[in-house]
């Protein structure tokens, strides 16, 4: 993911935030990836999330952690959509953006309920 892309994704959660804040971009981890019929070693940044205040089954203080290469693949799914790559190639994300790309990055787990 262009470094851009992912410093403004994280400027308009932090933004625009309700229930969900970001709690760290530049910290790196180990993930095992399956491809190719066998499982290989990916180091990569991760996105960590973290619950401001309670809401639903999460409690306050719990903390999600999204690797980069899923924030890829959610970007690359939602260049189909109109509008969408332009906005991604200007650095222009809306918040309806952000909100899309951490649902399917994060397996449609967290719904980011952005606001103004």
């Amino acid at each position: 993911m262009k470094d851009v892309l992912y410093r403004q994704l994280a400027a308009t959660i932090h933004e625009c935030r309700t229930w969900v804040d970001v709690l760290d971009t530049d910290r790196e981890s180990n993930f095992m990836l399956h491809f190719g019929g066998g499982l290989h070693p990916v180091r990569c940044r991760v996105f960590s999330l973290v619950a401001r205040v309670s809401h639903g089954a999460y409690p306050k203080g719990h903390v999600w952690d999204i690797p980069e290469y899923r924030l890829d693949r959610a970007v690359t799914s939602l260049k189909r959509r109109p509008g969408f790559k332009e906005r991604c190639r200007l650095g222009t994300l809306s918040m309806q953006d952000a909100e899309d790309i951490i649902y399917l990055a994060s397996h449609k787990l967290i719904r980011l309920e952005l606001e103004l």
